[in-house]
């Protein structure tokens, strides 16, 4: 974690926080989605450090043409299901973890138990494709004795590549895999439709190609991805951006 590497102890982060510096870290682990953390400082003289991983891969695209689905007025109710249906998945994946922690750090003894993260959303990314950013948060309250290994939670790190979903080690959790993970949103009222064709998340009301079914990505002769501007920014911590919408698809029936 580059924190680390700027400040040798968390209270030292927290007086750069006070006098007005930013300080944060962002980036991913190998085929993970992506991470933050951040020292946040309240005017009560209480400190925390934000342990944050956002939705990557298909499970970010799928939210994002659910939310092209949805009509702006009704947007805000939508906020609420996705984070309902996102503490659902967090619960699948959790048990996992604590699991598979338990055994590499010892006899599977030791009694590790994973925080419970906080679903959370905010706003944009700035060059992004316009959605709120959504993901899972834990809060590591700060004392004068905490180290900055205190502030980190093995279980929702490694939360980045169950949730990423790209090195597939983790199919066997329904709800990360595409398929479970549309069921898992449709439960929760959130409007998800799959390519007949690619199986991707599509929408058929995106702002640049009204009435037609197209995707952020795409697979396969009939549903090519559209050529990107290579110049265009990359998101910080999301992966797709507006340029990421291209050649039409097929709803399933």
């Amino acid at each position: 974690m580059a924190l680390r590497t700027r400040f040798s102890t968390p209270a030292d982060a927290v007086d750069a926080v006070r006098s007005g510096e930013t300080v944060e870290w962002a980036g991913s682990d190998d085929d993970g989605s992506g991470m933050r953390h951040r020292v946040l400082a309240a005017d009560d003289g209480t400190a925390v450090v934000e342990q944050a991983v956002f939705l990557g891969g298909r499970q970010e695209s799928t939210i994002l043409c659910a939310w092209h689905e949805t009509p702006e007025q009704e947007r805000p109710g939508l906020e609420k299901r996705i984070l309902g249906a996102l503490d659902d998945l967090h619960t699948a994946v959790r048990t996992v973890l604590e699991e598979d922690i338990r055994t590499f750090r010892s006899d599977g003894s030791d009694g590790y138990t994973a925080p419970v993260p906080e679903a959370f959303c905010e706003a944009p990314e700035l060059h992004g494709a316009g959605i709120p950013l959504f993901g899972w948060r834990v809060l590591h309250r700060l004392t004068a004795g905490t180290t900055w290994e205190d502030t980190v939670d093995p279980a929702t790190w490694n939360s980045s590549l169950a949730i990423g979903g790209w090195s597939g080690d983790f199919d066997h959790i329904d709800a990360v895999r595409l398929e479970g993970f549309a069921e898992l949103l449709h439960r929760h009222g959130v409007p998800v439709v799959l390519c007949a064709l690619c199986g991707d998340p599509i929408t058929s009301r995106h702002p640049r190609w009204p009435g037609v079914w197209t995707g952020p990505r795409g697979d396969g002769p009939l549903c090519e991805e559209a050529g990107t501007d290579s110049a265009a920014p990359t998101p910080q911590h999301g992966w797709y951006t507006d340029s990421r919408f291209g050649f039409p698809h097929r709803p399933r029936a």
